[in-house]
């Protein structure tokens, strides 16, 4: 099996993630556990690719492997570099001027060089790893577009905030993980030789950004309002759309999770020897426990043998609860829906267990030509962002399940 091959086995996992969830809605409880057994098969499928590509793909030890991991870090250093840069530009009101124009004509990118006014438009893409000459034919959003989405997303579970999350400028790349736990130093006489038998052993974890996109009609008259209307606009239609993305990427692989059972009335005994047992101490101390409404009303009963409960209120935020000194975090019962009588949990330190890697800028284009624009006499306004969510470290996390009404 080649890496394109597996990556089109998780964008599949992911597709039948989001009709599995379509069903549970309507409460197709028969055709959702068949979809559910689909998603099983499928994670084995990717495990075993999983395995026989780290295998095939294993770099040396030694010098080899630290080489490939100073090629990584360079590859990351620039694209931080390059971040930097079109940040700055994005964040000129020279851009945020060009940007507007840009809007009003429905530019084209292909056709923009060259074009005075709009040259701050195709130095960012082109500065980002866009490609001015393709056919998305998007710029990218002034930066204070990236600030409002981030505002609204708080209103949002937005799981990434719980996840590594990397800023690329290319469409696909890769990162190298060190594996394997440390030696203690041996002992060495002197004037003896100092030997090199614990080399670091690393392996490598490609990314491929893929594309998301939809697209809005627009009013004329919000068009020649000014640019921060329009953008304002657009944050509000984009933002859920855009986290429900980031979100379901991440809760394919958190769904691929090892399982730990919790028997009815043991919750909590078991729930702890499994954040023993199945992390290691530095995954258990940084462990978030994820839920949804059910489950955190559920985790909201439980209490010690004196009656005390085992939610307690962050003494720096009150509204944030902690089980035994772990956050908990918790969405609707429709973002993150359960099977028939259990209610998911997920545990774990998410920032080592998954990356999520987007594509900087979210592209933005208006068109009154393409899609329904031109029948309505009206202008369509298209975004488009790039996301791939990559399983850094699996026994970082395990997940569970709850009784409900238990």
């Amino acid at each position: 099996m080649t890496r394109e091959e597996l990556y089109e086995l998780k964008h599949k996992r992911a597709q039948l993630v989001e009709e599995g969830k379509g069903l549970l809605a309507k409460k197709d409880l028969e055709g959702h556990g068949a979809k559910m057994a689909e998603i099983d098969q499928l994670n084995g499928e990717i495990n075993a690719a999983e395995k026989q590509l780290a295998e095939e793909g294993r770099f040396e030890d030694g010098e080899g492997g630290l080489k490939a991991l100073a090629a990584a870090q360079a590859r990351q250093k620039d694209e931080a570099r390059k971040t930097a840069a079109v940040d700055e530009l994005r964040a000129s009101g020279e851009y945020a001027r060009a940007f507007a124009k840009a809007m009003r004509r429905g530019a084209q990118v292909k056709k923009c060089a060259g074009v005075e006014d709009l040259a701050p438009l195709y130095k960012a893409l082109t500065e980002s790893g866009g490609t001015p000459a393709g056919a998305d034919g998007g710029f990218l959003a002034p930066i204070d577009f990236d600030h409002q989405i981030r505002r609204l997303e708080k209103d949002y579970l937005d799981l990434s905030a719980l996840f590594t999350v990397e800023t690329v400028t290319t469409l696909s790349g890769w990162r190298v993980v060190e594996d394997g736990l440390p030696k203690k130093l041996p002992k060495v006489a002197e004037m003896g030789t100092i030997g090199k038998e614990d080399q670091p052993k690393f392996r490598r974890v490609d990314y491929a950004v893929e594309k998301y996109a939809e697209r809005l009609p627009i009013s004329n008259e919000l068009l020649e309002d000014n640019a921060a209307g329009l953008l304002a606009y657009a944050a509000a239609w984009f933002a859920p759309k855009y986290i429900l993305t980031k979100n379901s990427l991440l809760l394919a692989f958190l769904e691929g999770l090892a399982s730990a059972a919790l028997t009815a009335g043991q919750e909590d005994k078991l729930l702890r020897k499994a954040l023993i047992a199945k992390l290691n101490t530095a995954h258990s101390r940084r462990a978030v426990l994820l839920t949804n409404q059910s489950g955190y009303a559920e985790m909201d009963g439980w209490e010690d043998k004196n009656g005390r409960p085992l939610l307690v209120p962050n003494p720096a935020d009150p509204q944030v609860l902690r089980y035994r000194g772990r956050q908990v975090v918790y969405g609707d019962d429709t973002e993150l829906p359960g099977g028939e009588g259990s209610i998911p949990l997920y545990v774990g330190n998410f920032k080592a267990l998954g990356t999520l890697f987007v594509r900087k800028g979210i592209e933005l284009a208006t068109t009154d030509v393409g899609g329904d624009a031109w029948a309505t006499d009206s202008m369509e306004l298209r975004a488009i962002c790039r996301l791939d969510a990559v399983e850094m470290d699996p026994a970082a996390g395990f997940q569970a399940a709850l009784a409900a009404g238990g």
